[in-house]
C-alpha cells in the first residue's frame, strides 16, 4: 500500500501547565483527525457516540479514541492517565470509571442531564482562574505513584473517598446544588493533597492563600486547583450574587504574589470533540 503524507498543524489557546488536560485534548484531536484522513473508525470519534440516554455506560475498550490518547501519553512518558481525554472529548456532565484487574485497561463513561438552569447557574458561578504559575504533572503524578506503591491506610482510604466523592459531585450536579458540588470540590483538592504529599509542591502559597481568601469572605462555595497541582489554573464556584470582578478585587488587594492571576468566566461544553473536514 501507499503511504500517506499529513502535515499536522496543532493550536491551543491554554499556556503549557495548565493542569486543564490539554495534552491529552490535543492528542485525541491529532488521532481522531488522522484517523478520519485515512478512514480509520474508532470508538468515540463521533460526537453521536456520546448523545446516549442520560444514565447509559459507554465502554471505551481498546479501539476507542480514549485508549488511543491513553498510549500516545505512555509513549511520550508524560504519565498521563485516562481522566483528561474523558474530561475533555465527551461533552456534558459524566462520571468516569474503570474496572480494577483488568488489562488491557478499560474505562466506562456514563453521560447524565442537567437542567437548563442548572447549565445556566452553572455558566454564570463558574470561574477559571489563570494563576500564572506553570506545572509540569510529571512530577508530582510520580509522587503520587509513589505513595500509592506503599498501599499506607491513609492513602488507601484516601482513594476511596475520592471515588465516593465523584459519585457525590454528580448528584449534587444533577440537582442543581452548585453549593453543594463548590463543597464536592474543595473536599476533593483537600484530598489530592493528601495523595501527593505536604512536601510535594502541590499547592504554592499563595493559591492556598487565596483559596482560603475568598472561602473565608464567602466569595466561593469552593473551589480547587486543576489536574495534578502544582500550579495552573484555579475552578471556582462563586456563591450566589458574587462576581468575577468581585472575587478579582478581593484577591488584588491581598498580599502573596497573584499579580500574574487572569480570571475567565467558563460554559458548560455539551458537544465535546467535533471534527469538521473540509
Amino acid at each position: 500500500e501507499n503511504d500517506v503524507s499529513l502535515e499536522i498543524i496543532s493550536s491551543s489557546l491554554l499556556p503549557t501547565g495548565s493542569g486543564m488536560g490539554s495534552s491529552s485534548i490535543l492528542a485525541g484531536c491529532i488521532i481522531a483527525s488522522i484517523a478520519k484522513c485515512v478512514g480509520v473508525v474508532l470508538d468515540g470519534m463521533d460526537a453521536n457516540d456520546h448523545s446516549s440516554t442520560s444514565g447509559s455506560t459507554e465502554t471505551n475498550g481498546t479501539n476507542s479514541l480514549v485508549h488511543g490518547v491513553l498510549m500516545v501519553e505512555q509513549l511520550l512518558t508524560s504519565g498521563g492517565g485516562w481522566q483528561d481525554q474523558i474530561g475533555g472529548l465527551v461533552g456534558g456532565l459524566k462520571l468516569a470509571t474503570s474496572d480494577m484487574n483488568i488489562l488491557p485497561l478499560q474505562t466506562k463513561t456514563r453521560r447524565f442531564e442537567l437542567t437548563a438552569d442548572t447549565v445556566n447557574n452553572l455558566n454564570e458561578r463558574l470561574i477559571l482562574v489563570d494563576t500564572g504559575k506553570p506545572r509540569l504533572a510529571k512530577n508530582i503524578l510520580r509522587n503520587v505513584l509513589r505513595r500509592w506503591a506503599c498501599r499506607s491506610s491513609d492513602i488507601v482510604a484516601t482513594v476511596r473517598e475520592l471515588v465516593s466523592e465523584a459519585s457525590n459531585a454528580i448528584d449534587y450536579a444533577t440537582k442543581g446544588d452548585l453549593n453543594g458540588l463548590g463543597a464536592c470540590m474543595s473536599k476533593y483538592w483537600v484530598l489530592k493533597k493528601t495523595m501527593a504529599g505536604e512536601s510535594s509542591g502541590v499547592e504554592p502559597d499563595n493559591i492556598n492563600q487565596v483559596l482560603q481568601l475568598l472561602t473565608s469572605s464567602k466569595k466561593i462555595a469552593g473551589g480547587t486547583l486543576c489536574g495534578a497541582g502544582g500550579g495552573g489554573f484555579l475552578a471556582l464556584i462563586a456563591t450566589e450574587g458574587t462576581s468575577r470582578a468581585d472575587m478579582e478585587s478581593a484577591v488584588k488587594v491581598s498580599e502573596g504574589g497573584n499579580e500574574d492571576f487572569k480570571w475567565h468566566y467558563c460554559t458548560v461544553a455539551e458537544d465535546g470533540l467535533l471534527i469538521d473536514v473540509k
